[in-house]
């Protein structure tokens, strides 16, 4: 229980982000919260066996560790690299990374671009030029108010510095380019955070278009859309209990389906889907899980 409070403290402040961003400082993160060990894993994500139909926790010891707390993550659109966030009670969130060298995944690494601040929630687009990431950046945080979001661009020798990106939390994208985040821009105004489609021209997030979408909940939150872009999950608990609504055939979004009367644990949210749609990732009680998204894909109304 004690680390299940923890976590919905640290996941509420990475979701909602308070004002107290804006005063954020470096500070030095204990070495103990990335391992040391090479898991000397090989094959596709992170050479674990793939779950089927009943949700298991992914790579546990790895990337889920039982001493620290993961809300998300994102592979590479080839599947070679990984990238997740972890906090504990002690340290402030962290990106951490793993990719294939010689065959071989290796052990979870810190980024270092983006270690002088909070920063959580990466997200790798199917160009695979861009990664995301949400960072407590004092500066832009500060100046706002919202989670801030920046973005790095691969280069001969590994990654650029962080540029601002814009406002936004928990970012998705379907093959064809479309992405969508979390519009946090009203938020201090009628108290809700709205799904959106937003525009990115050289990085920059220039336009958010607010999806409508029915739910009994005011805070939808965490869009997930599916490669093809034919569905979109979401969250609407501050970080926890799924739904997700289809596309019908005239572009409009379908009555969302709640989760937790399909199986899913309801403190379970922050959905992502692995670029070849074979399976649902999603954070539960401090871990990242996953399943066969056949799942979803059950839940599809037929014509």
């Amino acid at each position: 229980m004690h680390r299940l409070i923890s976590y919905l403290i640290a996941a509420l402040l990475a979701v909602l982000v308070s004002t107290a961003c804006g005063n954020a400082k470096a500070t030095d993160t204990p070495a103990f919260i990335f391992p040391t060990a090479a898991p000397q894993l090989s094959g596709p994500y992170l050479g674990q066996e793939p779950p089927e139909m009943e949700p298991k926790i992914f790579a546990p010891g790895i990337v889920s560790d039982p001493d620290f707390m993961e809300y998300s993550g994102a592979f590479s659109p080839d599947g070679s690299e990984y990238y997740f966030y972890r906090f504990s009670e002690n340290s402030q969130s962290r990106l951490l990374f793993s990719k294939v060298v010689d065959a071989k995944w290796t052990a979870p690494e810190p980024l270092a671009f983006s270690a002088k601040y909070e920063a959580y929630e990466p997200y790798i687009g199917f160009d695979n030029q861009r990664l995301y990431f949400a960072w407590a950046h004092p500066t832009y945080s500060g100046q706002t108010r919202l989670p801030a979001y920046f973005f790095v661009e691969r280069t001969q020798d590994g990654w650029s510095e962080p540029h601002y990106a814009g406002q936004g939390m928990f970012l998705s994208s379907s093959r064809d380019g479309q992405f969508y985040t979390t519009d946090m821009s009203s938020r201090n105004v009628d108290g809700r955070t709205y799904l959106a489609n937003i525009t990115i021209n050289d990085g920059l997030f220039t336009n958010y278009e607010r999806l409508s979408i029915q739910t009994r909940s005011r805070e939808q939150a965490h869009p997930c859309i599916a490669p093809d872009g034919s569905y979109i999950l979401f969250d609407v608990d501050s970080g926890s209990h799924l739904f997700v609504s289809f596309k019908n055939t005239d572009g409009t979004w379908g009555e969302a389906f709640d989760l937790t009367e399909h199986g899913f644990d309801r403190m379970a949210g922050g959905a992502y889907i692995s670029p070849d749609s074979k399976y649902l990732f999603f954070a539960l009680r401090g871990d990242i899980w996953w399943v066969d998204i056949g799942v979803i894909e059950n839940l599809r109304p037929t014509e």
